[in-house]
């Protein structure tokens, strides 16, 4: 293999060479010739390669090989072939790196037929290229694609049936597939493609683009020649090639030219990446292939009578050489590949090759013992027992599919296969390993995927997530693991566990019972199974309790839908955003600064405590009087990832289920206030064509939805605050402003532009105390504007200041939140949407709008104060 480091490069020993008869690896060779001419010379033609080799006296070692073989007789004819020889100082040289000493001749003559065949045909195409041939291909027909310049790999002489590896146990993966063989003692393999060989021209870097600093940085102590080139890593000068004989073409190499291993292959054999390989080798299994099997029966004879010979292969979803069933013909989950096979041989030839970051063994037990690692490690005992489809993102994410598309100069910006940057530097690596396949990159750091590094990556491992993993991870229905792998934002993930999902209290039913009195309530309980969740649906007691069993939902797509839409609910209500510095409801809960805090979806959470005692609590649970959530387990629960705090609760937390209707109107102190927002009925009616005159209140039924009970009809699935001044400051407003009518006086007004005007003035009145963006008290600090839901002459919203100081809030200057009395302020509600005109028929929610309520002393009459 050719290989390279940041210190030094060094050319590895051939273990299928003079290592192979200690590790127990038979070779064995064909030397017949598979491309026969006539033996007519052309005249203008040299000598035939052996002659010219004989003649010139420095080439004896690679002529053995060649008499060895009995190849004299073709190479000394017409035909069409390419060799790349070396001359004797060169194996002599290789010999030593292997600890072979002697006349290279009589090295040659202790091989076995099959070491020298192995050896010799991977110096040898079966075609005569001039060098500037070598990168070329048939041109595509594409106007665009001459052929010219974009050849990195070729096909040698040598054949997949060169050579056969005997596994012996102690070498076998340790998995179910792989178990059966170790009682036998080991295992035959061998490949079912041929090793070619990687052939970097000028004309292809040229085309490429790759730079003399790509090149410094693949192989440091290889000079980069813009006239000659390199074959498996041994360099050809620019006046040492394009030799002509009779029968080919020569390029002299300076080194010997030797078979490279593929990238699986080089994994297993370096000393320093024994832990990343054992890894690799969980996504094997042996093949059986019959054709191949007939293939060695006929080459070798009887060597192989007793015995079958497999193919390793690796689980892969790769369109070249994928490999997507078991041996046993069961299909591999999707979950459960690799991105492609790094034994498979001849994948994106001959243009191209695969590239893998290879950690260290130092560089994976840093990566588990640290911070990062400590979600694998608090599962999981060692790397060994992390579950196959946990595993295959962290694998995957170490595979990239093109070596031309991610030269050294390209890494600033190289992305792994879900576009997410490596932040790869040639700091991380340690040394560059040429494969046959594939450029092996031997690193100092792990590279984990996007799913280890964001929010959800706790969710993963644990076994009491099983339900919030499935419906985030990878879910291209709910689609939340997109929106959590930015890594750009900050986040709070809550995680209810498996047993917090057993009591949720489905909100549709329970909304109708708070709004509307129909008490069709029920509780659902989710469950994972396979790749779906599925819910047990429970009736509710006459105190809120679960009751008995009434079905379970999950088996049809119409079910599926249901779950999912409510799964959506729920996690939209479990993220928070911690890093938006306009919001004073951003932060991480576990801080201790926030009393209050903004979710995704638009509702506010209740927060307590801080660290591993941070308990939280939904507007709905505080309706019902239940407690809040709690870290499961304390700070063990809390995982820091790369862009969240990810808490594990020991409670789902729940929207409010009534709406602002419902509060208002069962608050005897807000009765003055909730009577003027009923409206009048006679004036909405004269106004029923009037786009300006709307009423606050309506259900909104259509002929697809409808909103369960009264809803704000200027609330727009969004977040909201309610000023809803004390009954005594509405009676003070009428007796301050003769403009602002009650609605008993303007339905009594029988001039029409009175009685839009008056009917304006008061809906405006009412709308100033409707804010678009939602303001709790919560100890914060902060001045800011927001739109409200009345409207100017221009028909823009008017804007009201808010200032918060600590637990007093002012708004519009004037009016202040009163807080003598906790259940006249915070009060949190849901206007809810559903799809249907019935909504005890509904099935999803398809929108709502959250607000908080509060009391305050003044009524504001922003309209008086204009004038």
């Amino acid at each position: 293999m050719f290989s390279s480091t940041n210190r030094t490069s060094v050319f590895s020993r051939w273990p299928a060479f003079c290592l192979m008869p200690l590790l127990g690896l038979m070779l064995f060779a064909s030397c017949k010739d598979d491309y026969p001419y006539d033996d007519k010379e052309p005249e203008w033609l040299g000598e035939s390669v052996y002659k010219y080799l004989s003649e010139d006296g420095h080439y004896t070692t690679y002529l053995s090989l060649i008499d060895a073989l009995g190849y004299a007789e073709t190479l000394d004819r017409t035909g069409s072939k390419t060799i790349f020889p070396a001359n004797d100082k060169a194996y002599e040289a290789y010999f030593q790196s292997l600890g072979l000493s002697g006349n290279g001749s009589d090295v040659v003559k202790s091989m076995t037929k099959s070491q020298q065949q192995l050896l010799f045909n991977s110096t040898m195409l079966n075609m005569a290229y001039l060098d500037n041939m070598l990168a070329n291909v048939p041109n595509s027909g594409q106007s665009d694609n001459s052929g010219e310049g974009i050849a990195l790999v070729r096909a040698s002489a040598a054949s997949y049936l060169d050579s056969i590896t005997f596994l012996d146990k102690d070498r076998l993966p340790a998995t179910e597939y792989w178990a059966d063989y170790a009682s036998r003692g080991g295992i035959y393999l061998m490949d079912n493609t041929s090793r070619p060989n990687v052939i970097f021209t000028p004309d292809f870097m040229l085309r490429l683009g790759l730079t003399e600093s790509d090149w410094t940085q693949l192989f440091p102590d290889k000079p980069y020649d813009e006239v000659g080139f390199y074959v498996n890593g041994s360099h050809v000068s620019g006046n040492q090639k394009n030799i002509t004989c009779k029968n080919g073409y020569l390029h002299i190499a300076d080194e010997v030219v030797r078979p490279l291993q593929n990238m699986a292959d080089v994994m297993a054999s370096h000393r320093q990446t024994s832990l990343f390989n054992q890894l690799m080798d969980k996504f094997s299994a042996p093949y059986y292939d019959e054709a191949l099997h007939l293939s060695v029966q006929n080459y070798y004879g009887n060597a192989y009578a007793s015995d079958t010979v497999f193919v390793k292969r690796y689980f892969n979803d790769n369109g070249v050489g994928a490999c997507l069933q078991t041996p046993d013909k069961k299909d591999i989950p999707s979950t459960q590949m690799l991105y492609f096979d790094p034994s498979y041989n001849t994948m994106n030839m001959p243009t191209d090759m695969a590239m893998m970051l290879v950690p260290s063994n130092e560089a994976m037990e840093n990566y588990w013992n640290s911070d990062r690692g400590k979600f694998l490690r608090s599962v999981y005992p060692t790397w060994n027992d992390v579950p196959m489809d946990v595993l295959s993102k962290f694998m995957k994410n170490h595979q990239l599919k093109s070596f031309v598309g991610s030269l050294p100069h390209e890494w600033s910006k190289l992305s792994d296969q879900k576009g997410f940057l490596l932040h790869l530097t040639p700091k991380d690596i340690e040394q560059s390993i040429l494969a046959c396949n594939g450029m092996v990159y031997l690193t100092n750091r792990v590279f984990p995927p996007i799913d280890y590094q964001c929010a959800y990556g706790p969710t993963l491992t644990s076994p009491i997530t099983k339900v919030m993993k499935v419906a985030i991870d990878d879910n291209d229905w709910l689609k939340f693991h997109l929106y959590l792998r930015s890594l750009e934002n900050q986040y709070n993930l809550l995680v209810p566990t498996d047993e917090a999902m057993k009591t949720y209290r489905e909100p549709i039913s329970w909304a109708l019972w708070a709004t509307e009195g129909v008490d069709k309530r029920e509780i659902w309980s989710f469950k994972q199974i396979g790749e779906k969740i599925y819910a047990d649906v429970y009736a509710v007691n006459e105190d809120g309790s679960q009751g008995a069993f009434k079905q379970t939902l999950g088996s049809s797509q119409a079910d599926q839908n249901k779950i999912m839409n409510r799964l959506n609910d729920i996690i939209d209500m479990h993220i928070i955003v911690a890093d938006n510095e306009t919001e004073p409801l951003s932060g991480f809960i576990d801080e201790g600064n926030l009393q209050y805090a903004l979710t995704k979806g638009g509702t506010i959470l209740r927060v307590e405590g801080e660290g591993g005692a941070t308990i939280v609590h939904g507007g709905g649970d505080d309706e019902c009087g239940l407690p809040g959530a709690n870290i499961e387990g304390g700070t063990d629960n809390i995982y820091f990832t790369e862009n969240s705090h990810t808490f594990f609760i020991d409670k789902l937390l729940q929207d409010p289920f009534k709406s602002v209707y419902a509060v208002l109107k069962e608050k005897p102190e807000f009765d003055e206030f909730f009577s003027l927002l009923l409206g009048d009925p006679s004036v909405f009616a004269y106004f029923q064509e009037d786009k300006e005159v709307q009423a606050i209140f309506d259900q909104n039924t259509t002929e697809q939805s409808s909103g369960i009970g009264q809803i704000v009809t200027s609330f727009n699935n969004y977040r909201y605050t309610v000023l809803v001044p004390t009954n005594e400051a509405v009676r003070q407003a009428f007796s301050e402003d003769a403009n602002l009518w009650t609605w008993n006086q303007i339905s009594n007004e029988e001039d029409p532009v009175i009685k839009k005007e008056k009917c304006l003035y008061l809906l405006n009145f009412l709308r100033y105390h409707f804010i678009d963006g939602i303001v709790p008290v919560a100890g914060n600090h902060f001045a800011k504007d927001y739109d409200t839901a009345a409207r100017d002459k221009n028909n823009q919203f008017v804007k009201i200041s808010v200032e918060a100081n600590g637990d007093q809030i002012r708004f519009g200057q004037t009016a202040s939140v009163l807080t003598a009395d906790p259940s006249l302020y915070n009060i949190l509600t849901r206007d809810y949407i559903v799809n249907n005109k019935d909504p005890q028929k509904a099935t999803d929610i398809l929108a709502s709008s959250r607000a908080v309520i509060h009391l305050v002393d003044k009524a504001i009459n922003y309209q008086q104060m204009g004038k």
